[in-house]
């Protein structure tokens, strides 16, 4: 049974989230905290880690990305829970295991919750997998994305831009909100503030930048360094 803690000031959404724990038989919540800052006291005292912390963004006192820092060596999973999308970056960034956007269904949090210490990594998404974008050329159109087929997703000053195996699409969905999905898949992370990349679409790869299989040239940010070493240690 895994060990769990939950932060959220919004009593009802703590309420939810508690509720979905109690419901799932191999999860078992030690506490729930509505105050940030209690919470924040409280765990760094602990001296074992606990299996999993469900932690909310926006919170008085300290909010969910700082307080992830100070705690984050008290859990082995870590799944941010919030309703504001422009998180999704931000909380990959301090290697968040998940992200959950309010408001979360139970078929959500199952989902999220079931293979999170499973072993098998995804690393070819597999040939059907796809995510839903809004299309720019068809005025928000909802269209599938096939997740096999992209090798890149670039911000832009509105939406996206995707650039895929046989075509390049212009989306109005945030990079964040695509985050939300593809950064779930081992198989892609972020390099720079404005890119991620399929990391099976790596034709060339430096310290300074990665060339793609379309001969897109991208820089690796600062912020990003580790990823050259993450990628050259794979072996």
């Amino acid at each position: 049974m895994y060990t769990c803690l939950a932060i959220d000031d919004e009593f009802s959404a703590l309420e939810i989230l508690t509720s979905y724990i109690a419901e799932q038989t191999n999860l078992k919540l030690i506490k729930a905290y509505s105050n940030p800052l209690i919470a924040l006291s409280e765990i760094t005292k602990r001296t074992k880690p606990v299996d999993i912390i469900f932690l909310d963004i926006e919170m008085p006192g300290i909010n969910g990305l700082e307080l992830a820092e100070l705690i984050k060596h008290q859990t082995k999973k870590l799944i941010f829970t919030t309703a504001h999308a422009n998180y999704a970056i931000n909380s990959y960034e301090l290697n968040a295991d998940d992200f959950l956007l309010k408001p979360i269904s139970q078929s959500k949090f199952e989902r999220a919750t079931t293979n999170l210490f499973s072993n098998d990594e995804i690393v070819h998404p597999p040939e059907n997998e796809f995510i839903l974008i809004k299309s720019k050329m068809q005025r928000n159109q909802l269209i599938k994305l096939k997740i096999a087929d992209a090798i890149a997703i670039e911000a832009q000053e509105k939406g996206t831009k995707i650039y895929t195996k046989n075509e390049v699409i212009f989306s109005n969905s945030s990079l964040s909100e695509i985050a939300i999905f593809l950064l779930k898949v081992k198989a892609f992370s972020q390099i720079h503030r404005s890119f991620i990349i399929s990391e099976n679409k790596i034709k060339i790869l430096e310290r300074s930048h990665v060339v793609l299989s379309n001969d897109l040239k991208i820089s690796i940010g600062r912020k990003y360094a580790d990823f050259y070493h993450k990628m050259t240690n794979k072996n």
